[in-house]
């Protein structure tokens, strides 16, 4: 009876190692997986008068804090597109911080949170935390919002301030809407 037993046990641990090695040898048939990039675009995904997407970046190539947020044309894997680069980190809350500058998502003079508030890039010692909010609808859409809480108040949303095209559109603090409010839905890319 103990042979059987111990039969049956080898036999069904070389099936499972036979079937091991197939999926394996499947999975690196297709092709090797690209390394995660360690930074991504934020762009919101509105409907640009001339059908471009537009990201989250700093102004031009500044280091300096408190210049403003605003969206532009997508273009964070040219060459020249270091100012729309984010690191996440990771994490409930975390400071949002572009590769470029070394600066975070924040508010001027590192102030706090408050609603209607431009954003801008400030030292990470002097900006609020922020989180990644999925919007989705049964985990299958991508979008998401950028959320932070303010001393005691709503939680404020990352927003465009008067979306357009025209490549200067301002980032502001706004209560958070999700679903309801196309100016704060977001994607990472």
């Amino acid at each position: 009876m103990r042979m059987r037993w111990l039969a049956a046990l080898l036999f069904a641990g070389g099936l499972a190692a036979g079937l091991g090695v197939d999926v394996t040898a499947t999975a690196h048939a297709s092709g090797r997986t690209p390394a995660e990039q360690p930074w991504n675009e934020i762009s919101l995904p509105l409907p640009a008068g001339q059908g471009g997407t537009m990201c989250v970046g700093g102004p031009g190539r500044t280091s300096a804090p408190d210049a403003p947020l605003r969206l532009t044309r997508c273009h964070g894997y040219a060459s020249n597109g270091a100012p729309q680069r984010w690191h996440f980190p990771g994490g409930r809350f975390q400071k949002v911080s572009n590769t470029n500058s070394g600066l975070c998502i924040g508010f001027p003079d590192g102030g706090a949170p408050v609603t209607g508030a431009r954003l801008v890039q400030e030292r990470c010692d002097r900006v609020p935390p922020w989180q990644l909010v999925p919007q989705g609808r049964g985990g299958t859409d991508s979008l998401s919002v950028l959320e932070t809480s303010g001393p005691g108040g709503p939680a404020l949303c990352m927003a465009a301030a008067g979306p357009s095209d025209a490549g200067a559109t301002p980032l502001a603090a706004l209560p958070c809407a999700g679903f309801q409010d196309a100016e704060q839905l977001l994607e990472l890319g």
